[in-house]
């Protein structure tokens, strides 16, 4: 199975559209948002996608309830609130935005995880911290470092891919 995984959106509707694009053509099963998805129409953007989405909140996700409310009339997104306990495939899979420092590193000190998924920094990077894979897909946006970025997780030989997104806008 196939997962894609996007973080900090942040309203750049042309980024939100070519990562939809690019989970569609690599066949993914879910879509894991790490938070600043930041409104809601950017939120319905990702109705588009043909697979469910879940996401947590991100600290420039300011209207959560608002969010929360058009991700339940959408029926594929759901939003978790800060952090979100998942098992998919037999993985148990924590996620984080990442904005409190300590989050993601009390998710790896409950080794209950085995992939911890986390934003806020807008830097990708794919690393194994023991057991534990830790996976942030960067800036979907490309505003604060010029490369807009995603990844993908393939769950069956748990390997991380951090891809590039080309749009123009």
């Amino acid at each position: 199975m196939k997962i894609g995984i996007i973080a900090d959106t942040h309203d750049n509707h042309p980024a939100i559209h070519e990562a939809i694009n690019q989970f569609i053509s690599l066949d993914t099963e879910i879509v894991l948002h790490a938070g600043d998805i930041t409104t809601t129409r950017s939120l319905w953007l990702f109705c588009d996608l043909p697979c469910d989405m879940i996401g947590v909140f991100g600290n420039c996700d300011h209207q959560q309830k608002r969010l929360r409310d058009e991700s339940r009339k959408c029926g594929t997104i759901r939003l978790e609130s800060l952090a979100a306990d998942l098992s998919v495939e037999s993985l148990r899979i924590g996620m984080v935005h990442g904005d409190d420092p300590g989050s993601v590193l009390a998710l790896a000190e409950m080794e209950r995880f085995d992939i911890i998924i986390s934003g806020h920094t807008h830097r990708p990077s794919v690393k194994r911290v023991g057991e534990i894979l830790m996976i942030n897909p960067g800036e979907a946006c490309g505003e604060r470092y010029g490369k807009a970025t995603v990844a993908i997780l393939d769950t069956d030989t748990l390997d991380a891919e951090i891809l590039p997104l080309q749009f123009h806008g």
